[in-house]
């Protein structure tokens, strides 16, 4: 299926009750359960989960080729759910031009929890000399904000499955539509969905999509 068919129809379903062809908004905070207590729609509250943002995750899930995707508030807070779910003294590698609301939180939110490294992830011999026994994941953004710089993900992906370490993807800049990270062999791809996906600056959002 041609990536286009799948932006317009992988996260739309026609509504049983209306017929209507575009999905509506569901505006419910709380969902009905069944006489034995359960829910067996999936939804119980909209904080854990709703139909339009089932819908969100399904289609930025099928654009990636990835396996499940989980929508955010911002890409900021995309981006620190993976640092939150981190043992305290991981190493994070991190790129020497990291967007700078993801860099910030680093330096300010997990000083003494997280250890991290701002580095040129390009240049293959600088990656490995700093690739340590906690190492647990190498950060890369290519094409990178603001300098544009690209990443060989390949190349890094190769060096990381050598030390057990896992790769995320910031794939914002280029989106599926240009680059597929999880074909390329990043366990995680983050978005921040406020750009390129959302008409940049017409909403706020972020996504973590997993291989």
């Amino acid at each position: 299926m041609k990536i286009e068919t799948i932006a317009i129809h992988a996260g739309n379903h026609t509504d049983a009750s209306s017929k209507a062809v575009i999905q509506p908004i569901v505006m419910s905070t709380t969902f009905q359960r069944d006489e034995d207590g359960e829910f067996s729609s999936g939804y119980s509250y909209s904080r854990a989960a709703n139909p339009n943002r089932t819908s969100l995750e399904n289609v930025l899930a099928q654009l990636e080729n990835g396996v499940e995707a989980a929508a955010f508030s911002s890409g900021n807070a995309a981006g620190m759910s993976v640092f939150q779910s981190l043992e305290p003294g991981t190493h994070i590698i991190c790129p020497d031009d990291m967007y700078h609301g993801l860099r910030n939180q680093l330096k300010m939110l997990f000083v003494g929890i997280l250890e991290f490294d701002f580095i040129d992830v390009n240049d293959s011999d600088v990656l490995t000399a700093h690739i340590k026994p906690n190492t647990g994941v190498i950060w890369i953004e290519t094409p990178s904000n603001p300098l544009l710089k690209i990443t060989d993900i390949k190349k890094v992906v190769s060096i990381a499955r050598g030390h057990n370490i896992k790769v995320v993807c910031d794939n914002t800049f280029a989106t599926p539509l240009c680059q597929q990270a999880l074909a390329l062999g990043a366990d995680i791809v983050m978005h921040s969905s406020t750009k390129y996906f959302g008409g940049h600056s017409d909403l706020m959002g972020g996504v973590l999509i997993t291989a």
